[in-house]
This record gives C-alpha cells, structure tokens and sequence, in this order.
C-alpha cells in the first residue's frame, strides 16, 4: 500500500473514532434539579400525547433513534424552539420558561444526556447548536 492510502485510511479511522466518541459521551446541559422538575410537568403537560414513557401515543416518540437518529441533523436548540412555541399541543406556549426548560432537560435526560451543574437555559438553548442525538434504544 502506498503512504497516501495509508494516510487516508488513518485519517478516515481517526474521524470514526472521533464521532464515535462523541456520540457516546453527550454533553451535559441541565442540571438533575431541572430533570425531576420536568417529569412532573411532563406527566402532567405532554404524557397524554407523548406517553409516560416518551415512546408515543397521538403524538410522536420523544426517545430512541426513531425521534432523535444521528441523520436528522437536529441540534437542542432546534428541539426546544419546537417545544416551547408549540406545545403543548392545546395551549401552544402556555408553560413558563423554567417549565419548558425542565421539560427538555427531562427529554434529555431520557435519551442518554447525562446532568451536569449548569442549568439549562431558555434564551440560551433556544439558540443552541449542539446536536441532539439520542442515545437510547
């Protein structure tokens, strides 16, 4: 094999190895005070359409690849907009920005995000270009 082809396949195995790594340590971004908080709104605000378990009912799934696949390019920002401007789906922006802050950090929390010391913020995250990939089966 010549060094160029060798060089490339190094280079390709390093960027394999990079995303994998990162999508197997997602960033933390809530804190575990915003998760519990946003279960009970969750039951309370979205389980009737998105089930007490995130998998789905009249509404779609918020957990596992199916919601959140490497593919569909979303990042957390673009999830919270969504969620903030229009849910729940009766009263379309109707929780506080804490409430809908706690919300997403329990959807995150659900699909592998691990809880760190910095709170999710609303202005902030509504912005955020992280990506959103799940990590749950």
């Amino acid at each position: 094999m010549n060094a160029l082809k060798v060089t490339g396949l190094a280079a390709a195995g390093l960027l394999l190895a990079i995303t994998a790594a990162m999508a197997a340590t997602p960033p933390a971004l809530y804190t575990q005070t915003q998760a519990t908080a946003g279960a009970a709104v969750f039951a309370q605000s979205c389980a009737m359409c998105h089930g007490a378990d995130l998998k789905g009912v009249a509404g779609p799934a918020l957990v596992g690849p199916a919601f959140a696949a490497p593919g569909n390019k979303y990042t957390i920002g673009s999830v919270f907009t969504e969620i903030s401007q229009q849910m729940p789906v009766s009263a379309p922006g109707s929780l506080s920005h804490d409430q809908y802050a706690d919300v997403m950090s329990y959807i995150l929390s659900k699909n592998g995000y691990p809880a760190g010391t910095t709170a999710l913020s609303y202005a902030a995250d509504m912005k955020s270009t992280v990506p959103f990939v799940s990590q749950a089966q």
